[in-house]
């Protein structure tokens, strides 16, 4: 990887809609050349996916939450959180608490219902999303 690929990735995960044509023209390159390093990245596995970020506010999905999780049952509270429809990210971690899960619910009552069911799998600590001054910052690196 070179610069020019961080500038590719940069602007890919700003917009993986953008043309390779345009993609070349903001980093003084072919479309063809571009193409060629695009794929290259994906054979490589640096980029793995693309994907359409959903507004959850639309969708009447008004109220983020992070639940950490102390379970004793890690299979069962996974399969509980692949099944969930209000939850979007679930990370294994390390320390006193073994999962984190972001869920986006559509009211306190739903919350409070999750809550409900997520609580027969461990000790939970919930937070209470107020606002999101970051919602996404891509990853950079620097060439080494």
């Amino acid at each position: 990887m070179d610069q020019i690929d961080l500038k590719i990735l940069e602007a890919l995960q700003q917009n993986a809609r953008i043309s390779f044509s345009e993609l070349g023209r903001s980093i003084n390159m072919t479309q063809p050349a571009v193409s060629e390093r695009v794929r290259k990245l994906e054979e490589k596995g640096i980029i793995d996916s693309y994907r359409t970020i959903v507004s959850p506010e639309k969708l009447g999905k008004s109220i983020t939450a992070f639940i950490l999780v102390q379970t004793n049952n890690c299979d069962r509270l996974t399969a509980f959180g692949n099944q969930s429809d209000d939850v979007v990210e679930m990370h294994q971690l390390s320390g006193q608490f073994n999962f984190m899960l972001k869920i986006q619910t559509h009211s306190m009552q739903s919350l409070n219902d999750f809550l409900s069911q997520c609580s027969q799998y461990g000790f939970t600590s919930t937070m209470t999303v107020l606002s999101t001054p970051l919602a996404f910052k891509g990853i950079t690196g620097e060439v080494g």
